[in-house]
């Protein structure tokens, strides 16, 4: 299995901060990646869109909407912002359509209630998501965040994410598995990976813990993980969402070693 890997423009080419998402695409595109994973283009829609036309560039996942100012990290489980987690879907799902971009990352929000709210308004929300996403012939995903990361993030651990979605249609819903964020959850990244493999929707990678290229020294063998990956038959899109160590291009020179390309 060749395996294929998407740019995360959250985290590369952001060499220079001033830099756009429509930017980031471009200068994807002039590295050699035929994907890329973005954040919801607040603002510019209309030059994203362009650059996926003018490069041709797949767009292989969209993280939804969010208001930076209250909720940076979503609002799906926030008891209370029902509406606004309506119209934050709603509008990812009108974007994610015109880039063709079959995946949408949900995410849940900063936990301040008890758990038994969140979970509640999460259910909710997610079921609502899940008819919309159905409609519109999309998947969702949701991802667990490790708590050294992302203190208080309520999507923090895998079995939460498993009870969840064995609720829903796997079809429409399914686990955003980044190795980066199993490595510090649980662990155990072989037996994990293989009990979750029916569920995972999109995979993601970086280096524990310092979050950088796969090559760098760490707590994760990637010629390992990789075969893992493989074994669990997932051919979609990986995404680097990784801190480059020194520069985006500078540390490409990892595909070169582990045998794969972009």
């Amino acid at each position: 299995m060749v395996l294929k890997f998407a740019a995360n423009l959250n985290f590369l080419f952001t060499e220079c901060s001033t830099t756009t998402i429509a930017e980031r695409i471009y200068m994807a595109k002039s590295a050699g990646f035929r994907a890329v994973e973005i954040p919801f283009p607040r603002c510019e829609e209309n030059q994203v869109l362009e650059a996926k036309k003018q490069t041709g560039v797949e767009i292989a996942l969209i993280n939804i909407a969010l208001d930076p100012d209250r909720h940076k990290f979503g609002d799906a489980s926030i008891p209370g912002e029902q509406e606004l987690f309506k119209k934050h879907l709603c509008d990812t799902i009108n974007i994610a359509k015109q880039l063709h971009c079959p995946k949408i990352h949900i995410m849940s929000g900063l936990m301040d209630q008890s758990f038994e709210k969140h979970f509640s308004t999460y259910q909710d929300n997610l079921k609502y998501a899940v008819k919309e996403l159905e409609r519109n012939n999309l998947m969702g995903l949701i991802e667990p965040i490790n708590t050294y990361s992302v203190p208080s993030y309520f999507m923090n651990n895998y079995d939460t994410a498993r009870e969840i979605l064995n609720n829903f249609n796997k079809q429409h819903l399914k686990l955003m598995l980044d190795v980066f964020h199993l490595q510090q959850i649980c662990g155990n990244v072989t037996r994990t990976l293989d009990e979750l493999k029916d569920l995972i929707g999109h995979v993601q990678i970086a280096q524990v813990p310092n979050r950088h290229e796969p090559d760098v020294i760490g707590e994760l063998n990637f010629e390992y993980v990789f075969g893992l990956i493989e074994k669990a038959n997932y051919n979609d899109w990986i995404g680097c969402e990784y801190k480059p160590k020194t520069t985006t291009i500078e540390g490409l020179k990892w595909l070169q070693k582990y045998g794969h390309q972009l």
